[in-house]
């Protein structure tokens, strides 16, 4: 028997979420309960309205990976759980032949031609291609994150080290400082690596460098435009941009630690982070963009800067399409 994995109160003939609108999932207390599901009380007792739509999945796996091709919305998550959802089906189950928790993806393409490399524990890399998986166990530590321009130019990262792809063989690469990395973002032949302890590395003419931040907190997520429009987001609300060349660090309207970060373009950036926080850059100043749900969130991206999907615990699924 198939057992659905949301629950919706109506149908709207618009995307993903307007067929998965009002989906809440549940009242579990990690979620805003449903009385409360378009609005959520700040601590002055002002009613906000959240603009994302809320499209809970029925799990109790977390999520940690998102690509938001435009056609179709790939999850992956804890215990090697995948899903996809598309606005003519929702949300099903598209499983990796693994059980480790997955903490990344990456993805190309849409629709038939879609491409997807999840990294997890173990050293385990899992590519999705002609609509099945196949896992690759390199033997190593955990992997913590995972990005790139393409499958010929991807990294994943960990705390025991760097790995390149030629997209047929995976490359040990030391990191230049022994730091620990929890998250890379590329492009073409250049990457920005982020870690524990404000550690960042750079690539840039096939050669790794130490990078200093100027902080000491862990940094969570990064990603780009170019490899001199860079952001970098972590512990305690750090938020920071590098051109190239230095570390800046950019005021935020939060202290909540962040987990994600993905660049649309120079003037749309989005973040994600505790508590169901999200913000968005707009190419000035950083704003608080109300979500209606208080499940930590831990992953960011989108299609463009109008169809954006955060996602994070106990099937934490919300869209952000203004």
């Amino acid at each position: 028997m198939t057992v659905p994995l949301f629950r919706c109160a109506f149908v709207l003939p618009v995307g993903l979420c307007g067929l998965l609108a009002a989906c809440t999932g549940g009242t579990s207390d990690s979620v805003v309960p449903d009385s409360h599901a378009s609005d959520s009380t700040s601590d002055t007792g002002t009613v906000v309205t959240p603009v994302w739509t809320n499209c809970h999945i029925e799990t109790s796996s977390t999520f940690h990976g998102v690509y938001a091709s435009g056609e179709g919305t790939y999850i992956v998550g804890s215990g090697g759980q995948g899903w996809v959802g598309t606005a003519s089906v929702g949300f099903s189950a598209v499983t990796p032949p693994v059980t480790v928790d997955l903490h990344d993806l990456w993805g190309t393409g849409s629709g038939d031609t879609v491409e997807l490399y999840a990294a997890g524990d173990e050293g385990h890399i899992e590519h999705y291609a002609n609509s099945a998986w196949t896992d690759s166990d390199l033997g190593t530590n955990n992997f913590e994150g995972l990005g790139g321009s393409g499958p010929s130019a991807l990294y994943s990262v960990g705390w025991g080290g760097i790995y390149e792809s030629d997209g047929t063989n995976w490359t040990f690469v030391s990191p230049p400082g022994q730091e620990r990395l929890n998250d890379v973002w590329g492009s073409a032949g250049d990457a920005v690596a982020v870690g524990e302890d404000g550690a960042a590395a750079v690539r840039s003419g096939g050669t790794w460098t130490s990078s200093t931040t100027g902080v000491q907190g862990g940094l969570h997520s990064v990603s780009g435009t170019t490899a001199s429009d860079v952001w970098a987001v972590g512990d305690a609300g750090t938020v920071l941009h590098f051109d190239g060349n230095a570390w800046s660090v950019i005021a935020v309207p939060t202290t909540l630690t962040l987990w994600g970060v993905w660049a649309a373009d120079a003037s749309d950036v989005f973040a994600v982070g505790d508590g169901g926080l999200a913000l968005h850059y707009d190419g000035s100043t950083w704003t608080s963009l109300p979500t209606g749900v208080n499940n930590n969130l831990y992953a960011v991206h989108g299609s463009s800067a109008t169809n954006v999907w955060a996602v994070g615990n106990l099937g934490a699924a919300i869209q952000y399409k203004p």
